[in-house]
């Protein structure tokens, strides 16, 4: 049965007799932080009837304060359209914009916006001002500035509430002529030396890198608040200046203002740039002592500072006692790990968490590929691979390009290949610069050039990373007309020359034999060289011979890096090597007034869920016996191959009869004994070393491949070995 018209209107009478008493009720007792029912009948009524009282407006403030989404904040903004109410309550107005762009939805604020202005109101900043922080706050800097402008031709004055907004706009996208702009129209207005138009000035010339303009406003401010003081704080942080931070934060001290959450994060990372560990206590117990360290972000900077400052133990120490952690803290602890090469303590951090609330992210995933492809473990970086893909987890280029770098370091080139190839699509720059480093890493000079040369073809423009990969697969490979012809077409690619490329030339110059011309090089490059350079030349010295340019070499080195053990080393062999046992001695008396050691060669290998690790002449291994007599028999095997060992390679101030004696456990042959051992004859025995494979050592492993059948990969500092049928992919040059 249809309704007559009367029988609608009684209705509606009635109903809205009804919503209108528990209007008033919902008014009195109104508190909870969701629309309850009494709410959602009186919203309803007002959509349909369009009524209601306007002393609505504080209800709706209610409404507002609860509102926590895009669905529930247009529910409340509905009946407000159909009653004309945001007519009569510009404030009210104001507040639905602002929470149109705290939900994430401006588009729906500016209409809103838009339809104010369009309805009768007479022009005033108020509700302009709003829009603009609307935007601002929700990083859209253009529209901002669209706002702004558009602001200034409708004749409507900014005012001291303007500025900041507009400022923080072009701060966000470094657009300093704009900055200047607006800075003219406040200086203009009258508004230049108001105290939050001021710290918004400090902070966009700051962020847009114009130190001298920002320090200038700074200075002459009458009044400096908290938030000028970390504006520039953070500023010489951010702009890695690290010592004027810190000393603008004494500064601050002195004049008696306590540090909040942001100026303690920012002073943390700035001490993290320099790496003091004497400043990092000073920050942590400043944090204790005010009570700032509870604060999670606190918390997670101060780990980090730690981290950067190599003391772990600390790092550990505040991790523990965090009453909340989430996944940045988690990552922070990881990467430190990483970062000081404590990769087993990664792990073990790894696995005690799975089990535990907080959820791993991309960024803990890209760590934890990182610290399988240090280790070297194939095994390991197999598992993990299989973990990130049986998770929720997005497997973007980035990590695709990590899962890639893993495998190439594992040894495993084969499966980096397939997955370069299997993502054609969606590579980019990084994809090539990985495989192309990879082959290089594999002593594939020549594949990595075709690759270099596919990637031009393909529209891929190489950066300074691709050079460096190329160049040094170039040095591996002894290609040295090649990468001539690379680094001459750097500028082709208007890619700047650095630090780093020169001492690619330098290394694949040097260990070809061309030493005179990498010193040519060093002498001609338009910046002091760094030790990276000096090493390559004083290394090339080392496997040729050249003691005159070995001492230039070194004592640059000397200068530059004090209390690096390796560069004593390398020039006290070069002496050995010439007989010059005067100068051994000098060199190894300034290593014991330096209080410094030789590092200890130490090999790992994966077995099963464990890594062993083997110290030459290691007796701490659980397994060292049985090494030991297979290392042995394995001696006495390579002698009836037609081995002959390299005496060489043995420390010169022990006897002759026994240096071979120690050749026998050095400390990749005891790791490859035990791969033979335990691994399975179909296996590869896989070997990570943290120094460079001796002479004597790379031509054991060669027969050792050959008399028992076996593929062997070692890892040393430098590149990848692999021995197989008594050759290694080096093709003996490394």
């Amino acid at each position: 049965m249809k309704s007559t018209v009367s029988d609608i209107g009684l209705a509606k009478t009635g109903m809205l007799r009804f919503y209108s008493y528990y209007y008033s009720i919902s008014l009195s007792i109104y508190h909870k932080p969701f629309l309850n029912p009494v709410t959602s009948c009186s919203l309803r009524a007002c959509s349909t009837f369009s009524y209601i009282p306007d002393s609505t407006e504080s209800f709706y403030d209610h409404l507002l304060k609860s509102c926590n989404g895009l669905a529930s904040l247009k529910q409340i903004h509905s009946p407000l359209i159909t009653t004309n109410l945001l007519l009569k309550s510009l404030h009210l107005g104001a507040r639905i914009i602002i929470k149109y762009a705290e939900v994430g939805d401006p588009y729906s604020a500016r209409c809103l916006f838009d339809g104010i202005n369009e309805n009768g109101y007479k022009p005033c900043s108020f509700i302009w001002n709003t829009m603009i922080r609307a935007y601002a706050n929700g990083g859209h800097c253009m529209e901002t500035l669209g706002l702004y402008s558009r602001m200034r031709r409708t004749g409507i004055s900014p005012n001291n509430y303007t500025y900041p907004f507009v400022l923080k706009a072009c701060a966000s996208k470094v657009l300093i002529l704009q900055g200047k702009a607006a800075h003219g129209d406040a200086f203009k207005c009258g508004f230049d030396l108001d105290l939050h138009v001021e710290a918004a000035l400090v902070d966009m010339y700051a962020k847009c890198g114009q130190f001298g303009d920002a320090r200038k406003i700074f200075d002459e401010m009458a009044i400096k608040d908290l938030v000028c003081w970390t504006a520039m704080v953070t500023a010489y942080e951010q702009a890695e200046k690290p010592e004027e931070a810190l000393i603008l934060f004494q500064k601050m001290q002195k004049d008696s203002l306590l540090a909040d959450l942001v100026t303690i994060v920012s002073v943390a990372s700035a001490i993290s740039q320099l790496g003091d560990a004497k400043k990092a206590g000073a920050v942590h117990a400043y944090s204790i002592r005010h009570s700032l360290i509870e604060n999670i972000c606190v918390g997670n900077s101060i780990i980090a500072m730690h981290a950067k400052c190599g003391n772990m133990d600390k790092a550990c120490l505040v991790f523990d006692k965090m009453d909340e952690r989430n996944v940045i803290s988690l990552n922070t602890m990881l990467s430190g790990y990483a970062q000081n090469g404590q990769a087993s303590e990664a792990l073990m951090l790894f696995e005690s968490m799975h089990d535990s609330e907080v959820e791993f992210n991309e960024v803990t995933a890209l760590i934890m590929v990182g610290v399988c492809a240090y280790l070297g473990s194939h095994c390991l970086g197999k598992k993990f691979h299989d973990f990130v893909t049986h998770s929720k987890m997005e497997i973007d280029v980035n990590l695709w390009n990590a899962l890639m770098d893993m495998y190439a370091k594992c040894g495993d080139l084969e499966t980096a290949v397939d997955m370069f190839n299997s993502k054609q699509s969606e590579r980019d720059v990084s994809s090539w610069n990985v495989l192309i480093s990879g082959y290089g890493m594999h002593g594939h000079g020549r594949q990595a050039l075709e690759l270099f040369s596919r990637m031009q073809e393909e529209g891929v423009e190489p950066n300074h990373i691709t050079f460096t990969s190329i160049l040094s697969a170039c040095s591996h490979a002894g290609l040295i007309d090649e990468g001539k012809k690379c680094f001459a077409n750097m500028k082709k690619w208007s890619v700047t020359l650095e630090d780093k490329h020169y001492a690619c030339m330098v290394d694949m110059l040097g260990r070809s034999g061309f030493l005179e011309e990498a010193f040519d090089i060093i002498k001609e490059m338009p910046s002091p060289p760094s030790d990276a350079v000096w090493g390559a030349l004083l290394l090339a010295c080392k496997i040729h011979g050249n003691t005159e340019l070995g001492e230039i070499a070194a004592s640059n080195l000397f200068h530059l890096q004090p209390n690096v053990t390796g560069y004593y080393i390398l020039m006290s062999n070069i002496y050995a090597a010439s007989n010059k046992w005067q100068e051994v001695g000098m060199l190894r008396q300034v290593l014991r007034n330096k209080g410094l050691k030789k590092p200890a060669a130490f090999s790992v290998i994966n077995y099963g869920k464990e890594f062993y690790g083997f110290h030459t002449g290691d007796r701490e291994n659980p397994y060292w016996q049985e090494v030991y007599r297979k290392s042995e028999s394995l001696a006495v095997e390579l002698r009836m191959a037609g081995h002959v060992p390299n005496l060489s390679c043995a420390l010169h101030d022990v006897e002759e009869e026994d240096k071979e004696h120690i050749l026998k456990y050095h400390s990749e042959k005891l790791a490859v004994a035990f791969g033979i051992m335990m691994i399975d004859p179909g296996m590869t025995i896989r070997v990570t070393k943290n120094l460079r494979v001796c002479h004597d050592c790379h031509s054991a492993l060669k027969f050792i491949s050959s008399i028992y059948g076996r593929k062997i990969i070692v890892r040393d500092t430098n590149r990848f070995h692999h021995f197989e049928g008594g050759i290694c992919s080096c093709k003996d040059y490394w």
